[in-house]
């Protein structure tokens, strides 16, 4: 508007300017000459009012403007100041419902996720012996949160409602650990910061004991897994990995999974030490494990693969008997057959540390027969296309101290064996995928809790898209031996049997462990209609059976067990 005023009054400059001249042409006297200037004053009076207005509805315009200006920085919280800048927008949360409830920020600086599973396994055994006949229940009811924080932090935490009677005073706390990932942590050969985790967690012992269940190829993990690998314990450990290589360490304790968390609170003093000694009432110590667990897949490709991988392990007993340490000094009596929803348990050794007994009226003394344990392990997988192969062996060498157990089978103790005792064991196992898919492309280097394992399997034709999902049929052989000593099996019996006299038999007795030697054969048919869910249908055989000491009836038994599950996880 202030451009149209200005032209307007420059026009009306202009024209009167012309008449004025024209004016003058006509008459050329004085009187023309004031009637001009006249004209000409009245003309910048009119011109300057036009001005002065103009300029003060600038002015207003312009206060108007700054105004807005101010009004707009101070709800965005931003000072106006020369040269400063707007802070950049915080970035976006993601949040997704596939298989969980997942909430992320853009930059997964921070995570928060909410999981679960619901397992349930129903059988029955053609020769049931020591568990169910048949039995149908919710194995597993589980939840769980795990995030990240600061990029560097994460966590997770995890309770199993279903198997709360049949775990430790601590119920059923699963995974519960931080992770720290700093960047000073980085290696030049590691992919990311090596990761430092204290908590709860899987001890690093073999390929499938580390696997999660809802990964497994079978309903149940095979003899030797149950038998010589880990469970999870509280401790600290530390990950590192490359892209195709990963190591894992780590000092552990006890276990949430042991039948009792500690040993007797109060150990007596020896017999045999004199009152004058001033020695007087301890406590016992926990038992504590050292273990590592190495792995290499030279070949790592979408759809075919190689992996290797060695493990060992420390077991230092302490004060610890087959009472709170039962995994490892009551060898085999928590192993149920590779179908545990049906209980049946044929292997279990005496309590290897002697366990606790009286001598001379000393109540709660700890025979600590079990000077240490050395665990091994080595482990192949190879897949080509929906083909793969695996195969582990593990064993575990005890060391024991003699005056130990002359003290036990002094008092009356059943302490066999000697002081070198030796078990091991195997499984092989094959799986074909009829629809095609890898177990190769589910292999992940940087899990926490393996590492080096197998996620769910990713499903070419789901059914949800109009396909039939995923198909895999799997066969395992398994093996275990915790026999140890000259006198096996029936031969065992029939010689405790036939013994002449009490000292034959005392001997017979305590020269050798009969802790059992299976071997099974199972068969699996598993489908996966769609990303999280799976229904499986396991077959198992007991081919051979050497059964344990104090079972020698079960010689030569063959039970047959049917499993079918119905598997979801979130």
């Amino acid at each position: 508007m202030a451009k149209y005023r200005s032209n307007y009054a420059a026009t009306i400059s202009v024209a009167a300017m012309s008449a004025m001249l024209i004016s003058t042409g006509a008459n050329a006297g004085t009187e023309g000459i004031e009637e001009r200037l006249r004209q000409l004053e009245a003309l910048q009076r009119v011109q300057a009012r036009e001005i002065a207005k103009l300029r003060k509805e600038a002015q207003a315009a312009k206060a108007a403007a700054q105004k807005s200006t101010n009004i707009v920085n101070a709800a965005k919280g931003v000072e106006v100041a020369k040269g400063a800048q707007q802070p950049p927008p915080p970035p976006p949360v993601l949040v997704t419902f596939r298989n969980g409830l997942a909430v992320e920020t853009e930059d997964k600086a921070y995570s928060f996720r909410l999981g679960g599973r619901l397992i349930v396994d129903a059988g029955g055994s053609s020769q049931p012996e020591k568990g169910y006949n048949g039995f149908a229940n919710i194995t597993y009811a589980w939840l769980q949160v795990e995030g990240r924080a600061a990029k560097m932090w994460e966590y997770k935490l995890s309770y199993d409602f279903a198997n709360t009677s049949a775990i430790g005073v601590l119920g059923g706390i699963r995974d519960a650990y931080l992770v720290l990932k700093h960047p000073a942590l980085q290696l030049p050969f590691t992919t990311e910061p090596v990761a430092l985790e204290i908590g709860n967690q899987w001890e690093p012992m073999g390929l499938e004991r580390t696997n999660t269940r809802l990964t497994l190829d079978f309903m149940d993990r095979s003899l030797m897994s149950d038998v010589f690998g880990a469970a999870r314990h509280l401790g600290g450990s530390f990950l590192a990995h490359g892209s195709n290589w990963t190591l894992k360490a780590g000092v552990f304790s006890t276990s949430t999974q042991d039948k009792a968390l500690s040993p007797a609170a109060l150990q007596p003093v020896p017999f045999w030490v004199s009152p004058k000694a001033g020695w007087v009432s301890t406590g016992g110590a926990q038992y504590f494990d050292v273990s590592a667990r190495t792995t290499y897949a030279p070949i790592l490709e979408k759809d075919r693969m190689i992996h290797l991988g060695v493990s060992g392990r420390y077991h230092q007993p302490n004060s610890a008997t087959g009472a709170n340490d039962d995994r490892v000094l009551l060898l085999g009596s928590n192993t149920n057959m590779e179908s545990n929803v049906l209980k049946t348990n044929l292997l279990g050794t005496p309590d290897l540390s002697c366990g606790a007994y009286s001598v001379a009226g000393n109540p709660l003394v700890a025979g600590k027969c079990v000077r240490n344990v050395i665990g091994y392990g080595a482990e192949f997988m190879g897949s080509y296309g929906p083909f793969s192969v695996q195969a582990e062996y593990m064993g575990a060498q005890y060391h024991r101290r003699g005056g130990s157990l002359a003290l036990a089978s002094l008092a009356g103790v059943y302490a066999p064996g000697g002081t070198s005792m030796n078990y091991d064991g195997y499984y092989v196992y094959g799986t074909w995928y009829l629809t095609g898919e890898s177990r190769a492309a589910s292999y992940s280097v940087s899990n926490l809790a393996g590492p080096a394992t197998f996620g769910q399997i990713k499903i070419l034709q789901p059914l949800s898209a109009g396909g039939w999902g995923a198909w895999e049929l799997a066969a395992r052989f398994s093996s275990v031996n915790l026999n140890n000593g000259p006198y096996q099996g029936s031969a065992f019996a029939n010689l405790i049997a036939l013994a002449p006299n009490a000292a034959t038999r005392a001997y017979v007795a305590n020269s050798t462990i009969n802790g059992g030697r299976e071997q099974d054969v199972t068969v699996g048919v598993n489908w996966y209609p769609d990303k999280g869910i799976r229904f499986m249908f396991n077959w198992t055989h007991v081919a051979t059976l050497m059964a344990p000491w104090n079972r020698a009836y079960l010689n030569g038994a063959h039970p047959n067990t049917f499993l079918v599950r119905t598997q979801v996880n979130w």
